[in-house]
């Protein structure tokens, strides 16, 4: 038996020249060194207020709604939008801090499904998010360079949450702005290096789906959402 990743990594490879005839090469020992630092350099030294202005003006073109609400007004605005968007069945996942964000009225309405943990549920919930005429879940990051929403997969918030319904709600901490990938994926990095348990899927959403860059003619909402909307809290 191999006693780690490692060796059953040279193993593979040892394995695979061999049956391309093929003379493994050898790097150098010391780390890859970039010739530069643009993806930590770019965007940095913003405020979040600066962060924002970034990412609203990216939300802008990739046709996706932005806004920046306090929590006290969350509940109203998210309301607003479901009349807007035609109301219909809502889901969302078994997230506490739904009732951390004063948002049990909405758990708790008879229209709204709430993700269910177990495999057992596999089906049920998968047609739940299918006939969801609005999604709404927490973003864990905003990343202002692309307008880009990150969720992370668990028991209680399976991936096809904010891929089926036909509209979808996401909802950000301020705080969580970052200016691009680079930070989200450093934070993430850094919490695996801790022992923290993370999602088994990490979910980096752009707005909603479009053709634009398969056909070269924009039809938006092709394989995704119709529309997405951006709800940015003020942590204060």
């Amino acid at each position: 038996m191999f006693s780690d990743a490692a060796q059953k990594q040279e193993a593979f490879l040892n394995k695979l020249a061999g049956k391309l005839n093929y003379q493994r090469h050898s790097l150098a020992k010391e780390p890859f060194q970039p010739e530069n630092k643009i993806n930590l350099q770019k965007l940095q030294g913003l405020s979040q207020d600066e962060l924002l202005e970034v990412a609203k003006e990216q939300s802008d073109a990739i046709y996706t709604d932005f806004e920046v609400i306090s929590k006290e007004n969350l509940a109203a605005t998210i309301q607003d939008i479901l009349e807007k968007k035609g109301q219909g069945n809502y889901i969302i996942p078994d997230d506490s801090r739904f009732d951390e964000y004063h948002l049990t009225d909405l758990a708790n309405h008879p229209n709204t499904y709430i993700w269910k943990k177990g495999a057992e549920f596999r089906e049920e919930n998968l047609n739940a998010a299918n006939q969801a005429n609005v999604g709404i879940a927490f973003a864990e990051y905003l990343l202002a360079e692309s307008a880009t929403v990150v969720f992370e997969t668990n028991a209680g918030h399976g991936r096809t949450l904010q891929f089926l319904p036909q509209h979808f709600i996401a909802i950000v901490p301020k705080s969580q702005t970052v200016p691009r990938i680079t930070q989200a994926t450093a934070d993430y990095n850094e919490k695996v290096l801790r022992g923290e348990k993370i999602g088994s899927n990490l979910s980096f959403i752009s707005g909603p789906s479009n053709s634009g860059d398969i056909e070269m003619i924009l039809v938006v909402g092709v394989h995704g959402p119709l529309s997405m909307t951006y709800l940015v809290l003020e942590d204060a």
